[in-house]
């Protein structure tokens, strides 16, 4: 509509292979049919020369498997809507300044559950909220050298439909790194760059992610990283 924003929108169907019933349950082994998703997604995209930011609303239907406890039996039946909204924000504000990131508000509701007996709870394994905000900066008096720093947020998720509901709690992960450019005495006119990163600098303790109620994923503890890259 105007010189520096765009509008756009987009629908997408996806299919992922269906799964294999575990032995179980009474049709163990039965492969079921393959999921297919839909989405719908709008937005705005604004540049503002020195960086660019987008805003986009989203829903995605996908199909869930359900148990049906009395048959001891799986099905491809059920379904979850996310709805939400998304923004995100890269570029170089200040020269020698980058940034990359930004957060996403989610509403993932249980729409077809067995029985309609969850139906309109939320699903399990979906934080409302997530922020993922990375940043970088080339010191002026090192030719060279750069600054990075990372930080990740992840909001309250619940792990099961079972009543009283069960939840892992949010958490917080900073992570800082450096990254050095020179060229490599080896090899005129090609560059080494040496990468020194510390993920969890905090050394937090906190359950990363669930898949279902009996697998939670732990947050990985602080983690030094050291690289050396070459160009030929």
């Amino acid at each position: 509509p105007i010189e520096n924003v765009s509008i756009y929108g987009n629908f997408i169907q996806g299919l992922q292979q269906g799964a294999i019933v575990g032995a179980q349950f009474a049709n163990a082994g039965e492969a079921l049919p393959p999921y297919k998703s839909t989405q719908y997604e709008v937005g705005v995209k604004a540049d503002w020369g020195k960086f660019t930011t987008t805003l986009s609303a989203f829903q995605i239907s996908q199909p869930t498997v359900l148990t049906n406890v009395v048959a001891n039996t799986q099905v491809l039946g059920g379904e979850q809507r996310n709805q939400g909204l998304e923004f995100n924000v890269f570029g170089e504000p200040i020269e020698g300044v980058r940034l990359l990131g930004g957060f996403m508000l989610l509403n993932a509701v249980l729409t077809k559950s067995q029985g309609g007996v969850n139906d309109g709870w939320i699903a399990p394994s979906a934080p409302g909220f997530n922020l993922n905000l990375y940043g970088e900066w080339d010191l002026p008096f090192v030719l060279g050298l750069t600054l990075n720093g990372r930080v990740v947020y992840t909001g309250s998720q619940y792990i099961d439909t079972e009543w009283p509901r069960r939840s892992l709690p949010d958490w917080t992960r900073f992570d800082l790194g450096a990254r050095y450019t020179f060229e490599n005495p080896g090899a005129k006119g090609k560059l080494l760059v040496a990468r020194f990163n510390v993920e969890n600098v905090l050394d937090a303790s906190y359950w990363e992610s669930a898949n279902g109620p009996t697998v939670l994923n732990l947050g990985a503890p602080r983690t030094f990283r050291l690289s050396l890259t070459a160009d030929f």
